[in-house]
């Protein structure tokens, strides 16, 4: 690793060091727990409940500073794999610190970017389209070609033959309507039964198609169509429909409540989506140590911003299952309740007879899941009405959607932060 490229990374986990120490979580620690020279200040490297969704275990390696004129001290960084802990900071008196060994940030630096591998760099890999093609099966046409770069849809006649060409594979019949004026001015051609053949092909372009990746090269300048790119940008886009929906519907736009459920599905989507992406960072910064420390203050402030929600129930890390269990509830009472019962029913049969019509044990082992073993008098009806569920509901309270946005802003800054990370890394490899 070239020095500049070194003093570069140390750079940026200085600033990401300084920027985690000023924040008021930080302060109040130090408030609460007053240092003095001689101690050492260690820095967790998760701040996120991590069970059940994060797989991984978390990296050894912990930051640590010096406390030099009784407050931490920047200047030099240490690293050490001492015992595990909760607190997203830990201070050792003295006595403690005597027994910890530490070594400078530069010398694991070192051994982190010597172990860095390839992989990790998918994430800034670059993303682009690739034509596809596949045969028309009737006389007469020769393939339905899918052309990202194609203005539009449009039919080409090669060597006697129809070449037909579409520019987007979501929509067969919006793709259509498009081509069938041209179709329709060429002789001999069953529309019926080319329309059919197209749709089948449609499907497998659909099934076929991919976008290819290019993992970028040792020390290659950023390019704008990585693979967090995009993603950076899908969130920036939702956010900013969230953002405008929430302000409609905190300033008394929203009678109707039209912009409050627009707010539940981004969050839903955000949830159900955004939650694995952030799953895979925090599961990255695991296994490599230098992406966590290049990116520090973003997951801390991206586990904050979780923290601060208004929960019904109080923990001191996010929790990233309870976050999208809260969300799910809300939607679930918005949008997948048809029928408006709010608990479950119970009927009181103490007075109905039952009659038993058979009972069935012991049966073929591939036959279990449709042996009935006990039949009864109506029971089809029993059967019919345990199919007839309720979602289950949390109450959102407006608060949460306005603190919610915060989890957005920090979840794009902290792709932002990760994207930069790694091509900085990247030129050291």
């Amino acid at each position: 690793m070239e020095r500049n490229d070194s003093t570069k990374i140390k750079a940026l986990i200085v600033n990401n060091i300084e920027g985690l120490i000023n924040t008021k979580e930080f302060v109040s620690e130090l408030n609460s727990h007053p240092v003095k020279d001689g101690d050492l200040i260690s820095i967790n490297n998760s701040f996120i409940l991590r069970k059940p969704l994060i797989k991984t275990k978390k990296n050894s390696q912990f930051l640590l500073l010096k406390v030099k004129g009784n407050k931490p001290d920047i200047s030099e960084v240490y690293v050490s794999t001492r015992s595990d802990f909760n607190e997203d900071f830990k201070k050792l008196n003295s006595k403690e610190a005597e027994g910890i060994s530490i070594i400078p940030i530069e010398q694991a630096l070192e051994a982190e970017i010597l172990n860095i591998g390839k992989l990790i760099f998918f994430l800034i890999g670059d993303i682009v389209d690739r034509p596809y093609s596949t045969k028309i099966q009737i006389r007469n046409v020769n393939e339905l070609k899918f052309d990202p770069n194609a203005v539009k849809p449009e039919v080409m006649i090669v060597d006697g033959k129809i070449n037909i060409v579409i520019n987007q594979i979501t929509d067969p019949g919006a793709a259509w309507i498009m081509l069938k004026p041209e179709l329709e001015l060429i002789q001999n051609i069953d529309l019926d039964s080319l329309e059919k053949a197209y749709k089948q092909s449609f499907k497998e372009i659909q099934k076929n198609a991919r976008l290819i990746m290019n993992l970028p090269q040792p020390a290659s300048p950023p390019k704008s169509n990585s693979f967090i790119e995009q993603l950076q940008n899908s969130v920036i886009e939702q956010r900013k429909l969230y953002e405008s929906a929430l302000e409609k519907c905190t300033s008394g736009q929203d009678p109707n409540e039209v912009n409050l459920r627009e707010i539940m599905r981004i969050s839903y989507n955000f949830a159900d989506d955004a939650i694995k992406i952030m799953q895979l960072l925090v599961s990255l910064s695991d296994l490599k140590a230098i992406v966590l420390w290049s990116t520090l203050k973003s997951h801390f402030d991206l586990a904050k911003s979780i923290s601060n929600l208004p929960w019904s129930k109080s923990d001191k890390k996010a929790s990233l299952d309870y976050y999208v269990e809260t969300i799910n509830g809300a939607r679930n009472h918005a949008f997948h309740n048809f029928l408006l019962f709010d608990r479950t029913i119970e009927a009181n049969l103490s007075d109905v007879q039952v009659k038993a019509r058979k009972l069935t044990f012991l049966p073929p082992y591939s036959q279990r899941r449709y042996n009935v073993p006990f039949d009864y008098e109506d029971r089809e009806i029993v059967e019919i009405l345990s199919e007839i569920t309720r979602a289950p509901e949390t109450a959102v309270a407006l608060d949460f959607w306005i603190k919610n946005l915060t989890v957005l802003e920090s979840f794009e800054r902290l792709l932002n932060s990760t994207k930069e990370a790694l091509w900085l890394l990247n030129s050291a490899t």
